[in-house]
Parts: structure tokens; C-alpha cells; sequence
């Protein structure tokens, strides 16, 4: 099989250099880590070594292995290496030195893609996560689209589930508003009639697909979980009758008065109440807003969608459900580059 050596050079502010590769190219357009095609009996230092020199006039030092993974039949090994020099593009169309937590803005090619994400995740690693409740951590929606139907029938209002349910991905409040002032009712009398209908129905509400393992493993890793919802104390009842809340480390919920998502200052008010620190956290959400909640909170941003409604939405993570996001949040290669690191330092 035909190997490829990938550098992950960084300069001494910690910024990478990518690549962007040019028109006519297998990939072109995308970005990559800078490298090539491994000769007869080259090791793969000696080859990135060479492709810098060649395509790019660079040169590095203390070249050293971070990964090896297969894609496009071929194998990948990417390597650590430092310079303090600046490339002169010779094939590719462009270039840039990349902050790590600035890598996922980049449109990277198949190979280099998961490397990008691992190193955006680890710099400086990650160990605080903020949860939404309603169909991130707990599977409440269909239980809240029938508690709206049973609200809605005192009136004799019929609408489809999947109305309710689009409605409801925006916020629960803008759902009642729309139904309201589409059929001449009382938004205030509607919301209460709701929660009348849901209370009895959140008892049986299960966790998200994946949800449990990914808090579980997680936790076992050393780190901390935070429930933020606009829901009142009922979420918290929910988490611990799934066996949930003893992997949490705080909540806020209706109670405490902050101002909805996408406003941050629940979140803010978590970090300073804990003295986190805002690079090292996530939010994850299954709604633009609790993105944008992250992002005004200057955390990163994991989006779980499972039917891909917002597919636009900038975001660090994209993920269909909770399977795998522990190795995504703290992948193997990941360690492996801080323990070297710490060897190297």
C-alpha cells in the first residue's frame, strides 16, 4: 500500500500551517497538512522532510509521529515537526497558520479531516461539557408533540406531529406562539394547558440514543457534566430517574432566572461559578440556539442533529446522535500527542 507522510508543523505561537490544494488536484480546493508520497526505503521523517523542501521551501526540525489511519487507499502517517520559517507555495493555492481551535472552519480533505478535529479538540483538551435537556440529553419530544395534540383538542385543533415537532426545534415558546395566532387562541392559556398534558408524560421519558454510555464514559475520564435548560426543576427529576444526575456537577434550570438561550449567561454564569475555563468547554445542543449560546460563551459547539434540520449551522461538531462522541471528544491520538509532548517539553 502506498504511504503518504502529513506534517502537523506549528510555529512557536502554536499555529499550523495548512494547505490548500489546487484546481485539477484529487481534492482540490480542500485543505490538507502539507506532504507527499513516501519513496523506496524513505522513512517517514526523511519523505516529509524532502516534500516541504521541494513543494513548499520549508524546512523543520524534531520531526516526530503523532498518527497513522487509512483513507482513500492509502496510508496516512502524520508527523509532528516545528519551523520557524515561511512557506513559498509552489502547488498549492493558498496557505494559512491555523490556530488548533480555528481548524474546524476548514473544508479539509477525507484523510486530514479527523487529524484536524482531534487537534481543534486538544488545544488545550477539552474537560467541561454543558447539556441542553429536550432531545439532547432526554428523548422529550415526541412525549411533548402529544402533550401539545391533547392540549390543542379542549379547542378541537388538530396538527400533524411533525408541525409540532418543527416548531418545537425552534423553542417551545415560538411553537405556542405560531399555533396561537394560527387558530385564534390564547398563547398564555395554550403554554399551561401544555404543561398540564406533558407532566404526567415526562415520567416515562427515556435518555437519547447514546446518551448514557457517552456521559458515563466521559465522567470516567475525568470530565465534568452541566445541565442547562430553559425546563424547570421536572429535568432534573428526569436525569435522576434515569440514573443520570450523579454523573452531574451542577444545573441551571427556570428556577435560576437567567435569560434564554441563545442569551450565554447561564453558561457564563457555570464557568465563573466554577472557576472553568471557557476554551476547555463545550455545548452541546440539538438547536441553533444552544450553538449560539455556546458561541457567545466562547466555548466550543457540538450540534446533535438527528434529522440534519439544520445543516448551515456553523458549529465545532456535528453529530446524528451521542454514539462515539466520547472518543470524539477525547480521541486516542489525542493523548498520545500531549503525553509526547510533555516528553518533548
Amino acid at each position: 500500500m502506498i504511504r503518504v507522510s502529513a506534517g502537523i508543523i506549528r510555529r512557536a505561537d502554536g499555529r499550523i500551517l495548512i494547505c490548500r490544494r489546487g484546481p485539477g488536484r484529487h481534492n482540490a480546493h480542500l485543505w490538507e497538512f502539507p506532504g507527499g508520497k513516501q519513496e523506496a526505503g524513505e522513512t517517514p521523517s526523511d519523505c516529509l522532510a524532502r516534500e516541504l523542501r521541494e513543494e513548499l521551501a520549508l524546512h523543520v526540525r524534531d520531526i516526530r509521529p503523532y498518527d497513522s489511519r487509512e483513507a482513500e487507499g492509502l496510508t496516512f502517517d502524520f508527523l509532528l515537526a516545528d519551523t520557524d520559517g515561511e512557506p513559498v507555495l509552489t502547488e498549492h493555492e493558498a496557505y494559512a497558520f491555523a490556530a488548533p481551535r480555528e481548524l474546524p472552519r476548514y473544508a479539509f480533505c477525507p484523510a486530514d479531516a479527523p487529524v484536524a478535529l482531534a487537534l481543534a479538540l486538544s488545544h488545550p483538551p477539552l474537560t467541561d461539557c454543558f447539556w441542553d435537556f429536550d432531545g439532547t440529553l432526554m428523548d422529550t419530544y415526541p412525549t411533548m408533540a402529544a402533550a401539545m395534540s391533547q392540549a390543542l383538542e379542549a379547542w378541537g385543533v388538530r396538527e400533524a406531529p411533525e408541525r409540532l415537532l418543527s416548531l418545537m426545534k425552534e423553542s417551545l415558546s415560538h411553537c405556542v406562539q405560531v399555533i396561537a395566532e394560527a387558530h385564534g387562541l390564547d398563547a398564555r392559556a395554550l403554554a399551561k394547558a401544555f404543561r398540564r398534558e406533558e407532566a404526567p408524560l415526562l415520567r416515562g421519558v427515556p435518555p437519547m440514543p447514546g446518551i448514557p454510555e457517552a456521559l458515563r464514559r466521559l465522567h470516567a475520564a475525568g470530565f465534568h457534566h452541566y445541565l442547562v435548560t430553559h425546563r424547570d426543576r421536572a429535568a432534573v427529576t428526569a436525569l435522576d430517574r434515569a440514573g443520570l444526575l450523579p454523573l452531574f456537577t451542577d444545573t441551571v434550570t427556570a428556577e435560576d432566572g437567567f435569560p434564554r438561550k441563545p442569551a450565554p449567561d447561564s453558561l457564563l454564569s457555570l464557568i465563573g461559578r466554577h472557576g472553568l475555563r471557557a476554551e476547555r468547554c463545550i455545548m452541546l445542543g440539538d438547536r441553533p440556539i444552544d450553538i449560539r449560546a455556546g458561541q457567545a460563551a466562547g466555548t466550543l459547539t457540538c450540534l446533535i442533529d438527528p434529522e440534519g434540520r439544520f445543516p448551515h449551522e456553523p458549529c465545532t461538531l456535528r453529530r446524528p446522535n451521542a454514539h462515539g462522541l466520547a472518543d470524539m471528544l477525547r480521541p486516542q491520538a489525542t493523548q498520545d500527542m500531549n503525553q509526547q509532548e510533555d516528553r518533548h517539553a
